[in-house]
């Protein structure tokens, strides 16, 4: 082996001389064990490529080894390990760049063997959900027996085994089902199928469940039609409604069934509709508006022949409704604040409202109203006291002059009188009108000086 010619230049320029000979076995040590400079040589990295196949190879040998009937061809797998062991003994020997082409060899047939094998257990295993789909359990078990050979610690094929077994056991439980099917023996049918589990046969076991649908609904349809007719003698429509709209769900392209309901319907609504005409005429006496505009609409949603036309009672009773409200929205109205035009809109629904007084709802509500509004439009002498110098305004009002005494007729509400007078400051006195008070007297002159 040769040493590196940068590794004497490297020794030469620190001028080493002595050490030269340490230099050089240094160096020789580091290209034996592939350190240093002597990593990047082709025989450390021969070596280094062997080990890591050499590695790999040895990872996956031993677990095809042990397979047992594998899914390839024996001399394919003896040839790989003639490989394997060639380039082992050329390792050895150290002659890593000749052990390379085997290692790579077996690596290659190894890697496809191993692939081989994992395709095929995949295959498989992925072939084991559509047999039990098509409920083929017989070669569901022996693929099975297949896997369990190669991986007989899985739980999963464990559990898998057991059931594609039961499988196997139930055929003849599935025979005598289909069996009691095709001689009509319901009954039998009835008795056994719920002992049978769940998630086997279950094609042939959908099939068995529709026959026994098929002959329970037969027998319901015929009981619907039975008990049909006899509400519709009692002329019990909501019954016999229920009972054939069942009957449909049951065969819903039945002529008779659909002849039947139709008939029932039609009495039914007639009847419906008579009831409905009967509670708004109750509602109307009792003063439920409300009641009659619900009735109304419900009696139209069934009037499909247009025989009944309520549009002047709904008129009506929109009117009285909206008044009502008008009336109601004033119960918690302050009526110290009531000013010159919300009393003329007062006095306006006072005015359009005075036939409610006929009715028992609105009368005490409207009679609230014009009895308040009355004791608030109701004057109340107010007498003010001045010195007959001071100028006094009355405000919301007007001026009233200059005076010693007048009397004046003001609203129930709140006023401020002011009084005026040149040199001397202006007074404002508060003055609050109460709803059927006595005659008031209050005294306002300016007094004090600037």
């Amino acid at each position: 082996m040769r040493v590196s010619q940068s590794y004497y230049v490297w020794c030469s320029i620190f001028g080493l001389v002595t050490v030269g000979g340490l230099c050089a076995e240094e160096a020789e040590e580091e290209l034996i064990d592939c350190e240093g400079e002597a990593a990047t040589t082709q025989f450390c990295l021969d070596k280094e490529e062997a080990f890591e196949l050499r590695a790999r190879i040895e990872l996956i040998y031993p677990t095809l080894e042990e397979l047992s009937s594998p899914p390839w061809e024996e001399e394919d797998f003896l040839s790989a390990v003639t490989d394997f062991n060639k380039g082992v003994d050329l390792y050895r020997d150290e002659y890593f760049g000749d052990a390379l082409p085997k290692f790579k060899a077996a690596l290659e047939t190894f890697t496809e063997l191993e692939e081989t094998f994992q395709t095929t257990a995949k295959d498989k295993r992925e072939a084991i959900d559509g047999l039990f789909e098509n409920s083929a359990y017989e070669i569901a078990v022996s693929e099975l027996d297949s896997l369990l050979e190669w991986f007989p610690e899985d739980l999963d094929l464990v559990r898998l085994h057991g059931e594609a077994t039961q499988g196997q056991q139930l055929k003849p439980f599935v025979e005598e089902l289909q069996e009691h099917v095709s001689t009509g023996n319901f009954l039998e049918v009835e008795k056994l199928l719920p002992q049978f589990p769940d998630g086997y046969y279950e094609d042939d076991i959908l099939q068995v469940r529709d026959s026994l649908e098929t002959h329970r609904q037969d027998t319901s349809f015929n009981s619907s039609i039975t008990a049909a007719y006899e509400s519709i003698e009692a002329k019990e429509w909501f019954i016999a409604e229920q009972v054939l709209e069942s009957a449909l769900l049951i065969r819903p392209n039945s002529t008779v069934a659909q002849e039947l309901l139709a008939e029932v319907s039609e009495n039914k609504r007639l009847d419906q509709v008579d009831e409905l005409v009967k509670k708004m005429a109750d509602a109307m006496n009792t003063e439920r508006w409300e009641d009659v505009l619900v009735n109304v609409e419900e009696v139209e949603k069934l009037d499909i022949n247009e025989e009944y036309d309520f549009t002047i009672v709904v008129e009506e009773i929109d009117e009285l409704l909206a008044l009502e409200a008008e009336l109601i929205e004033y119960e918690d109205f302050d009526f110290s604040d009531l000013n010159d035009r919300k009393r003329q809109d007062i006095q306006l629904l006072l005015d359009k409202t005075s036939h409610l007084n006929e009715f028992d709802r609105t009368q005490s509500i409207r009679q609230s109203l014009e009895d308040t509004f009355t004791r608030y439009s109701t004057p109340v002498k107010v007498t003010v006291i001045s010195d007959n110098r001071t100028k006094l305004r009355i405000r919301p009002g007007k001026e009233i002059g200059s005076f010693r005494s007048k009397t004046l007729e003001v609203l129930p509400g709140t006023y401020e009188i002011v009084g005026t007078r040149r040199g001397f400051k202006q007074v404002t006195q508060k003055l609050e009108v109460t709803p059927d008070s006595e005659s008031i007297e209050i005294k306002v002159e300016c007094r004090a000086r600037f």
